[in-house]
């Protein structure tokens, strides 16, 4: 598969630091990164929707927060901090060898996923609304060809952005995200997009009421926090979009900001939305105290975002989801959905069986 490199990167490598200033140069992924695995150095590789080439980039460390050029990833918790692989060295860079970020060990089990949905029901029968989102994790064993389980998500997903990372902060993540959280180019404004709702792809019929009010739900709360930053913004036509072997409902969201955003400010309002909805609930606040306090497992990275940056006003960020953590002989498969007090339990068992089959049957291991 092709490569492009980011322009204006500079490149560690076991040798010399070389300079790629052509983004259409070609090497081969799997060389790159196992010479960054082998190496210990911070990585990642994209490729856009639809986009025919992938993006990679390697480094010896990592930056806290946004501003520099690089690849941003951004954790499920916001009181963790974004990090960046940078384009460009800088001597502050944290070059840990050791992952902060733990790997689950443990499968949830069906029943505990079905305690954790009681419980955040019982939290909506106090307000009689609201969602929150349950997650599992599916543990498994094996060691995961992280190149060549990136060329075959491309091959499956190729409206979705395909990424894989790993930074001493994160750990190792894979994954394919049909999620758009927010992105810009130079001569527009922006774009996101409300995406929730899940059902099996392809299924006939309505949506039903329980699909159709959470994503509602996510609309509203996206539109507002735009028109609270000061844009003047407008929703797109409603539709269901496919995401491998489910669909969702999606709506587009366009937003004009009314003045220039610095990194300050586009952090700002990255923070209030994320965790999206979509992956935490609302209200915000006590959806992720739910989670936090009922899940037996980190999220880590899952339900976060990451992406390139280029400049507060050139940047492409997607929302982490549809993906996995990586280990050296284990792995671990993030799903969740949203609960409501329309959610069946076993529904919502069936939905995550779903999307982490998009992810599990897709990744190449020593296994098969």
């Amino acid at each position: 598969m092709g490569i492009r490199f980011d322009r204006n990167t500079v490149r560690p490598t076991n040798g010399p630091m070389i300079f790629f200033s052509d983004p259409s140069a070609e090497a081969d992924l799997g060389e790159e990164i196992r010479g960054a695995i082998s190496s210990c150095l911070s990585f990642y590789a994209y490729r856009r929707p639809g986009d025919m080439m992938v993006s990679f980039g390697s480094s010896e460390g990592v930056v806290r927060g946004i501003g520099d050029p690089g690849f941003v990833i951004s954790f499920f918790n916001p009181e963790e901090p974004p990090v960046t692989i940078p384009y460009r060295p800088r001597p502050d860079m944290i070059r840990s060898s050791s992952v902060e970020t733990p790997l689950p060990q443990e499968s949830t089990s069906r029943e505990e996923h079905e305690r954790e949905i009681k419980i955040i029901q019982e939290k909506l029968r106090e307000t009689g609304h609201g969602k929150v989102v349950a997650a599992r994790v599916l543990c498994e064993r094996g060691n995961v060809d992280v190149a060549a389980s990136f060329t075959e998500l491309c091959r499956k997903f190729p409206d979705s952005f395909v990424f894989a990372f790993s930074t001493p902060l994160t750990g190792c993540w894979i994954g394919a995200t049909p999620e758009v959280l927010l992105e810009s180019g130079r001569e527009s404004g922006l774009r996101t997009m409300a995406l929730a709702g899940t059902r099996p792809v392809g299924e006939n019929g309505e949506w039903d009421e329980k699909n159709i009010e959470e994503q509602g739900m996510v609309a509203d709360y996206i539109m507002d926090c735009l028109s609270c930053s000061g844009m003047s913004v407008r929703m797109g036509q409603t539709c269901t979009r496919p995401a491998g072997n489910v669909e969702h409902i999606c709506t587009p969201i366009y937003a004009t900001p009314l003045c220039d955003i610095n990194p300050k400010a586009l952090e700002k309002i990255l923070g209030e939305l994320s965790p999206t909805p979509a992956l935490c609930g609302l209200p915000k606040a006590p959806s992720l105290k739910t989670i936090i306090t009922t899940e037996k497992f980190q999220r880590g990275c899952y339900g976060g975002f990451c992406g390139p940056f280029r400049s507060s006003s050139d940047f492409n960020f997607f929302v982490t989801l549809r993906c996995a953590q990586l280990g050296h002989d284990r792995f671990a498969v993030f799903a969740g959905g949203g609960i409501t007090l329309r959610s069946n339990p076993a529904d919502e068992w069936m939905e995550t069986e779903l999307k982490a089959s998009n992810i599990l049957n897709n990744l190449v291991t020593d296994r098969g």
